[in-house]
């Protein structure tokens, strides 16, 4: 029994909806993956199936999608179908997301950069969005160092 291991699980699950369905098919693949207790397989059993594991997916991934939307508008609108596809195709490739906008969107951007199986609408709005989000990224990583509240510490300690 582990409870990192319960933990552990239950992000993947978060995660991955594709891993939520096939442990819904054959529950005994947690033990494969997991040092799990009995009592903690059939609970994590019991979560993934459950309406709640659906919606934690669905936040999960809309805090994953936000980052790429929000930064690179037109190269989403140029993906069409396709963004689902690729988006869940980069995930698995990096599972592992960062909580920085311009950081996750630049690693997605570095992602589909490397894919030969792009429109040239897509590959167009990729070059100028992606351009844009390193140089808002250098400019991020240049400031760094400031500390964003000293011009108004002195107010907000009053």
């Amino acid at each position: 029994m582990s409870l990192a291991a319960f933990q552990r699980a239950l992000t993947d699950f978060t995660a991955s909806p594709a891993w939520c369905r096939e442990v819904m098919a054959d529950p005994a693949l947690l033990t494969g993956r997991y040092d799990l207790t009995a009592e903690e397989a059939g609970r994590l059993t019991a979560i993934v199936a459950s309406k709640g594991m659906e919606a934690n997916c669905m936040l999960y991934r809309a805090n994953r999608l936000a980052p790429v939307a929000l930064n690179c508008p037109d190269l989403c609108a140029a993906l069409g179908d396709d963004l689902n596809r690729l988006i869940s195709a980069y995930w698995d490739s990096e599972p592992t997301t960062n909580v920085h906008f311009l950081v996750e969107t630049e690693r997605f951007c570095s992602y589909l950069a490397a894919r030969d199986d792009l429109s040239r609408a897509a590959r167009t709005a990729l070059a100028r969005e992606h351009a844009r989000v390193r140089e808002r990224l250098a400019a991020s990583a240049a400031r760094s160092g400031e500390d964003a509240f000293a011009g108004g510490r002195s107010t907000l300690l009053v």
